[in-house]
C-alpha cells in the first residue's frame, strides 16, 4: 500500500483521491492522506499537479511507500540565506559571510 501525504490538506487529499479514481486506481482518503493499491503512482501524481495546475507543488518520494504532496516554499521565506556557490543554508548575514570565505571568496 502506498500512502501519499497531503500536509494536512485535506481538500487536495479528496480531490486526489477522486482523480486517481477516476484513472482507475483503488484510492482511500484518511484525513489529509490517501492510500492506494498501486505500486507505480509516482507519474500519476506529477499528471495530477500538472492537470490541476498546481506548479507551485511538488512530489517527494520519502520511501517506497510513502511520498509527501505539498506546496514548495523557499526557505528564504522564512529568513534564511543560502549560498550562491554551493546552496548552504544560514540563519543570518554573518554565518552566510563566513560560510562564503570557506569557499575562497574574500569580500570587502
Amino acid at each position: 500500500m502506498i500512502t501519499i501525504d497531503c500536509a494536512n490538506d485535506n481538500e487536495i487529499a479528496t480531490e486526489l483521491a477522486n482523480y486517481l479514481k477516476g484513472h482507475h486506481f483503488e484510492a482511500k482518503t484518511e484525513k489529509s492522506s490517501v492510500m492506494v493499491n498501486e505500486a507505480n503512482v509516482e507519474q500519476m501524481l506529477e499528471s495530477f499537479l500538472v492537470e490541476t495546475k498546481r506548479l507551485g507543488y511538488k512530489v517527494r518520494k520519502i520511501d517506497p511507500t510513502n511520498f509527501l504532496l505539498a506546496k514548495e516554499v523557499p526557505i528564504e521565506d522564512f529568513g534564511f540565506l543560502r549560498c550562491e556557490m554551493c546552496g548552504y543554508v544560514v540563519s543570518s548575514e554573518e554565518e552566510l559571510l563566513i560560510h562564503r570565505r570557506a569557499h575562497g571568496i574574500q569580500l570587502l
